[in-house]
């Protein structure tokens, strides 16, 4: 077990132990779905550095039990919320237009290509990279370009790419520093790099500790503001920009979300929304808990 950070360095200390119960460890493509509710369990013990905060799986499972996780995820929910999907690009999209004009742009864990489509909307041409076959097939029946094969095996040349985007990506790798380092070959100078994830340094995550909806099975890495940034500095990256990220979904899947904690929570709420006729609404809920980072490689 591993209990130095591999962010920094310092000194870690379990925050998170693995449950007693269970042989697979929760590494199987229904955990690996991105509308899972298994909120609170964990693939392996999660240690927190005692410096900068950072936490990770210590123990995490073989690359080839994730790598098989994530090729046979399937998550119909995705599609009935392709439309919000959009909106959140086309918000991360003028956010990144600030920092660089469109161009040849790769999305890491594309899904079912929502970026991808809204990126080709306002003139990128995108290329999409997806573990999973049943996402890659969705996006392809939509018309973009997108290969089955992760970062690293993905046949892009060096220096080929304006933007790369890692979307919820992070945070389930085994090795974040690999990832962004072969972001960083693939970049043109000056190109700029958008990503996302869970802030476990965020009041609510605090508050919640293991009941917050970020600690997952699939979840590898807990990032802080401070440990996002050292790992992104010591890629050679300058950070440009760090938000609050809110993701767009109907009312109906925000409610659906409390099935995560209680069922019977999340049938009620659901009903609510239906009965005020809500449900199908998009809403965008700022909790602070999420980060959206642009930053750039130097020319």
């Amino acid at each position: 077990m591993s209990t130095a950070c591999p962010i920094c360095g310092g000194r870690g200390r379990p925050r998170f132990r693995l449950p007693a119960a269970g042989t697979e460890l929760g590494v199987d493509a229904d955990a690996f779905r991105p509308s899972s509710e298994r909120f609170g369990a964990v693939s392996g013990t999660v240690q927190r550095c005692e410096r900068c905060r950072h936490g990770w799986v210590a123990d995490p499972p073989e690359p080839e039990d994730v790598s098989g996780a994530y090729a046979d995820a399937a998550d119909p929910v995705s599609l009935r919320e392709e439309a919000g999907q959009m909106e959140t690009a086309r918000r991360a999209l003028l956010a990144v237009e600030e920092v660089v004009t469109p161009g040849r742009m790769v999305d890491v864990g594309c899904w079912t290509g929502s970026f991808l489509a809204a990126a080709r909307q306002r003139g990128w041409d995108p290329v999409g990279l997806e573990p999973s076959k049943w996402a890659a097939d969705r996006a392809a029946e939509r018309g973009l370009d997108v290969r089955v094969a992760e970062l690293g095996d993905d046949g892009l040349e060096a220096g080929s790419c304006r933007l790369v985007v890692l979307c919820d990506v992070l945070e389930h790798l085994i090795d974040p520093r690999a990832a962004l380092d072969r972001s960083a070959t693939l970049l043109e100078p000056g190109g700029a790099l958008f990503l996302t994830v869970p802030d476990a340094g965020s009041v609510l995550a605090r508050l919640l500790g293991r009941r917050w909806w970020s600690v997952l099975p699939m979840h590898l890495q807990y990032f802080t503001r401070r440990s996002l940034g050292q790992l992104l500095t010591d890629s050679g990256f300058t950070v440009r920009s760090v938000r609050t990220h809110a993701k767009v979904f109907t009312a109906r899947y925000y409610a659906e979300r409390l099935g995560g904690y209680s069922d019977p929570a999340g049938r009620a709420a659901v009903r609510v929304a239906e009965a005020v006729r809500l449900a199908d609404r998009l809403v965008a809920p700022d909790l602070r808990d999420r980060l959206a980072v642009i930053a750039t490689r130097p020319r």
